[in-house]
């Protein structure tokens, strides 16, 4: 099965950021009081325009901030004022930008005179476009058409198609018919690239594993059904490829307002529109007008729908992100609530999964677990919380925030890719296997 690389592509990296990032810096600042934390969030409202939050935090965890080039004076004296200790991480964001898109390049430039290449030899070492990602997801079903199968999830606003796929191996020696449902999302951030680089990477391992026999592969795949989407958001993903690298939400348009997107991951059915979440149509963070009024959170609830009238059980329901090498459990739309009557599972299946990535790759730092509300901050209509809460009704329902710790952040170089999809795969081996010995049935 071929798969056809787009030579266009080695243009868009090279020449698409432009110098809208020149000068801008990324600072780290340490955020110990409640009220240092609402001040730094009311300046992010009032100058949204010049600050952009890569991490919104509780007090005890560091704050990321990405600031114009026109207000870090300002944004400097502010932090003055509060006496907050902070670090500059990146000095001028777009060297940052320039670096990846020169390290693609060479990556890419072998491939001028392939410009076809066998599935067998795809390049999981390195970012790749919308098209380069649905044409892997196509070759994917067709290259185990035996029991992957490939379906459309709806498209997008701008008419992106949305593809998924569902790798339905032939069932276990006690497992259930029809398995539970396992439910892995990549990209509905779409500046996150690591996310949907690991969801191909992971299921790509799967698949090969499984066809070597691989006893690991062969117990997980005959355990529980697969449903993936390796990139959500494919008109944001599409634009940071072609506009603007740090681009998060949607492409919806928001009539009125002259602004574009929606937060993807504040627009679900579960408990839209509280805290965390902006109702400003030109906010990063806007929640939509109503909740699911995105093509792409439609889509979701959709499949969802459909699994439960075929009486099917979901079992477990992963969006991937980065960055911040975290694993969060419900909830995340009130700190002062009680937690789910599941929480206890949870937390458990959480740290089998953390301790799994954790000693893969010793990575810095390591990966930690919990409730997203006491290890992160508090956000309304989340993809964790429907994930529980909602349509899908899975017990085990988390965010997974992969690396880095920040010294990167969004821009991760392409060398961390298979480092971040190895440790994920062993993550979600470790996860299921805890879900199987104490929990399947």
């Amino acid at each position: 099965m071929k798969l056809i690389f787009c030579l266009l592509a080695l243009i868009v990296v090279s020449s698409a950021f432009g110098e809208l990032y020149r000068g801008h810096q990324l600072f780290r600042i340490e955020i110990n009081e409640e009220e240092d934390a609402h001040i730094m969030h009311k300046l992010g409202e009032a100058n949204s325009e010049m600050l952009d939050f890569w991490t919104v935090t509780v007090p005890g965890r560091p704050m990321d901030v990405m600031v114009s080039s026109d207000f870090v004076d300002e944004f400097v004296n502010v932090l003055a004022k509060r006496k907050l200790s902070y670090e500059v991480i990146m000095t001028d964001v777009q060297d940052v930008i320039d670096k990846e898109a020169m390290e693609s390049r060479k990556a890419r430039e072998g491939r001028k005179k392939r410009d076809i290449m066998a599935l067998e030899d795809f390049d999981y070492s390195i970012y790749h476009t919308y098209d380069e990602i649905q044409q892997w997801t196509r070759d994917i079903a067709a290259e185990y058409s035996s029991f992957v199968t490939l379906f459309t999830f709806g498209y997008t606003f701008e008419g992106r198609e949305i593809l998924a796929l569902e790798i339905a191996a032939p069932g276990e020696p006690g497992a259930s018919d029809p398995k539970p449902v396992v439910y892995f999302e990549g990209g509905i951030h779409s500046r996150e690239w690591v996310s949907p680089a690991t969801v191909m990477y992971f299921t790509g391992k799967f698949l090969r594993r499984y066809m070597e026999s691989d006893p690991e592969a062969v117990r997980t795949l005959g355990m529980f059904d697969l449903h993936i989407v390796p990139l959500l958001n494919c008109d944001g993903y599409n634009y940071t490829w072609t506009s603007n690298r740090l681009w998060r939400t949607s492409r919806k348009l928001n009539p009125d307002f002259g602004c574009i997107g929606t937060d993807l991951n504040r627009n679900f059915n579960a408990f839209w529109g509280g805290n965390g979440a902006s109702p400003w149509p030109c906010s990063i963070i806007f929640r939509g007008f109503t909740d699911l009024d995105n093509v792409e959170t439609q889509a979701i609830d959709n499949h969802f729908q459909k699994l439960k009238e075929n009486n099917r059980v979901t079992k477990v329901f992963i969006d991937w992100h980065s960055y911040s090498q975290l694993i969060l459990a419900p909830w995340s739309y009130d700190a002062d609530i009680d937690p789910p009557i599941d929480t206890d599972k949870q937390i458990a299946a959480a740290g089998a999964m953390a301790k799994a990535m954790n000693e893969t790759n010793n990575v810095p730092g390591g990966y930690i677990h919990g409730v997203g509300t006491d290890i992160l901050y508090v956000s309304s209509g989340t993809s964790k919380d429907y994930g529980y809460a909602s349509t899908p009704q899975a017990t085990y329902s988390y965010t997974v925030e992969l690396r880095d710790k920040g010294q990167f952040g969004f821009l991760l170089p392409a060398n961390q890719i298979i480092p971040t999809g190895n440790e994920s795969y062993y993550g979600v081996i470790g996860m299921l296997d805890w879900i199987y010995e104490n929990d399947y049935n």
